[in-house]
């Protein structure tokens, strides 16, 4: 008996590495594109930003050439200082992945030093491989529903 459980677990082992191995693959590139994303917004590059931007975001604000402008009013008032990633939760649902990674953005306020907490919801219809996200700091979570009907039904 006791043989017939280790070889059941030694078969089980190669399913749960391969499982692991293929959420660290998808969290790599969900990082790789949250990063690839802020490089946008940090280095004024609109038509990128755009390029990894959720459609729904893009529609709400009345399509591209109006979303880039709210983007540049928005990146106008920030500062340039790089934001710290990390994924807090990533979802497979059948061939469509979703993520929210939180970004942490020092700066000093009042001499003090500090940081800023927001995150990006993210994305993926093809497995993983690229993302489209949208930036919970420059829109209010009660538009979350309206940016994502298909994910925030009433």
């Amino acid at each position: 008996m006791k043989a017939l459980l280790f070889i059941l677990a030694l078969y089980a082992v190669p399913f749960s590495i391969c499982a692991q191995s293929k959420e660290a693959v998808v969290s790599q590139h969900a990082l790789a594109s949250a990063d690839s994303l802020l490089s946008a917004f940090q280095n004024n590059r609109s038509g990128r930003y755009t390029e990894l931007s959720y459609p729904g975001v893009i529609t709400y604000y009345g399509g591209i050439r109006n979303y880039q402008r709210y983007i540049e009013r928005a990146r106008a008032l920030s500062d340039s200082a790089s934001e710290k990633t990390e994924i807090v939760q990533l979802l497979n649902n059948n061939n469509e992945w979703q993520c929210v990674i939180k970004k942490t953005h020092p700066r000093i306020i009042d001499g003090k030093k500090a940081y800023i907490v927001s995150y990006l919801v993210g994305q993926s219809t093809d497995n993983g491989m690229t993302w489209k996200y949208f930036d919970v700091a420059f829109n209010s979570v009660a538009n979350i529903a309206y940016i994502m009907p298909d994910k925030f039904e009433g």
